[in-house]
């Protein structure tokens, strides 16, 4: 990973990135596997994936938050964009390429957040609401044990490919 990349998302102490601006974000995994499931690829249990929930709320935070930015940015972009006087004028432009360049490093960071995740093999869904998926089986059957921000622990699944907005709460004789 990158100096840039590893500047892009929450880095946890003892990996504090420095950083020029306010928002201090940690890398979450580097060199840390406590709150990954025994093997790559293998499935998680509600155990597992509560385990993890501190390190995904501290990048789902983060991912919200940035994506909201990258939106009103868009937002702005696009207003400006339809001002017929604005296209032609020196110093438009140069705003516009400040908020372009400005959008373009809150979308890698946002990516990097989002591989992140990837790497603890957790997946947001999108387009992103906050919600993240944890790969599972329950019944033989794979599944996603679902968690949003709002959730205080993973207590909810839903089908492979379904929206969170289909999620199911978990039955605690089930999965235990």
């Amino acid at each position: 990973m990158s100096d840039q990349e590893a500047a892009t998302c929450d880095f946890y102490p003892p990996f504090k990135t420095p950083r020029t601006n306010s928002t201090t974000m940690v890398r979450a995994i580097e060199n840390s596997d406590e709150h990954l499931p025994t093997k790559v690829g293998e499935p998680f249990t509600v155990e597992t994936a509560t385990r993890m929930l501190p390190l995904v709320r501290r990048i789902v935070a983060d991912m919200q938050q940035l994506n909201e930015t990258v939106q009103r940015q868009r937002e702005r972009l696009a207003v400006i964009d339809q001002l017929a006087d604005t296209i032609d004028q020196p110093d438009y432009l140069e705003e516009l390429a400040d908020i372009r360049r400005s959008m373009q490093t809150e979308e890698e960071r946002l990516t990097a957040c989002i591989r992140e995740l990837n790497v603890l093999g957790v997946e947001p869904h999108m387009p992103f609401d906050g919600s993240v998926v944890f790969p599972a089986v329950i019944n033989r059957r794979a599944v996603c044990l679902c968690w949003h921000p709002d959730d205080e622990t993973v207590e909810y699944w839903h089908e492979m490919g379904q929206s969170p907005s289909l999620r199911q709460k978990l039955d605690t004789k089930i999965t235990q």
